[in-house]
């Protein structure tokens, strides 16, 4: 028997960096305050009983070993409910590795929902949720998905229930950007200054709102990653330039996301562009 799913990932349209905690079993992490929005932008992932226990993925930057998240699903799944079974996980890659799309995160969302279909493991959205908060802080939202206020180690995940529909241009350069590298180059005397921003945006979501979200948009890790990556700060000048309504880095980069009136304006956009583009939409809340 095999299981295939779309491993739908997410941007973020505001991110702010609250603190580092400092105290508690998330100590070391940062409390965020991040609007989540899921796009049409997948990942194709199988699971199938096999001999062993194996991971194949066709983008040689993931690792095929115990590092990779969907080998973590897999064991702490086993390791939690005593399965004596063995599986193999494959992954067909679409979502560039290092972008800030968390693609790592969908697909360890997705091999929970493909192994639990697979070995009739029938849990609760709130226990997928706990058990999805010990592999990365960023599982948790996809057993929301839609569009969401996430505070990742705050713990506070909360669905925000809206009609507006997105059109993007994804704009990818020739690098990524680590998490690690990006929270080593704040500066938190001057992080969590656009919570007021953050808050109206998820408001004029909930009132569906459309024309107010472009203004809104923004993320804390912008300045100290453009700093040290001045061409991600170029691609930004570069949307806006060309006519998106708006652009921002999304999660910790090194993708830069515009926002665009239709797929139309979006692909003449993107003609314009000098690296890598992929034009992808608001997922419809039907699609798991």
């Amino acid at each position: 028997m095999n299981i295939t799913k779309k491993s739908y990932t997410r941007l973020t349209l505001a991110l702010d960096i609250i603190r580092k905690i400092d105290q508690g079993p998330a100590r070391g992490y940062h409390e965020l305050g991040t609007i989540k929005h899921r796009i049409d932008l997948h990942d194709t992932l199988t699971v199938a009983d096999a001999p062993r226990d194996v991971l194949e993925c066709d983008d040689p930057a993931v690792p095929r070993d115990d590092r990779n998240v969907c080998m973590k699903v897999l064991q702490l799944l086993k390791r939690t409910f005593s399965i004596d079974r063995t599986v193999r996980i494959s992954i067909a890659k679409r979502i560039p590795v290092m972008g800030g799309l968390a693609g790592g995160s969908a697909n360890a969302a997705t091999a929970f929902e493909a192994l639990c279909e697979l070995w009739d493991l029938r849990l609760s959205r709130s226990r997928l949720i706990e058990l999805g908060r010990t592999i990365g802080m960023d599982v948790p939202y996809y057993f929301v998905g839609g569009t969401a206020f996430d505070s990742e180690a705050g713990e506070r995940l909360l669905r925000i229930e809206t009609a507006c529909r997105f059109t993007f241009v994804l704009a990818f350069p020739d690098f990524g950007v680590s998490t690690r590298e990006a929270y080593e180059a704040l500066d938190y005397n001057a992080i969590g200054k656009q919570t007021a921003l953050t808050a109206a945006l998820q408001k004029a979501l909930t009132a569906n709102q459309h024309a107010a979200v472009p203004p809104l948009m923004h993320n804390d890790f912008e300045k100290p990653v453009f700093a040290r990556y001045t061409r991600l700060g170029e691609i930004k000048q570069k949307l806006v330039q060309e006519g998106c309504l708006a652009a921002v880095l999304t999660g910790s980069g090194s993708t830069i996301v515009g926002l665009a009136n239709d797929r139309n304006h979006a692909e003449k956009i993107a003609e314009k562009l000098d690296c890598r583009t992929i034009i992808a939409s608001t997922v419809d809340a039907a699609c798991r």
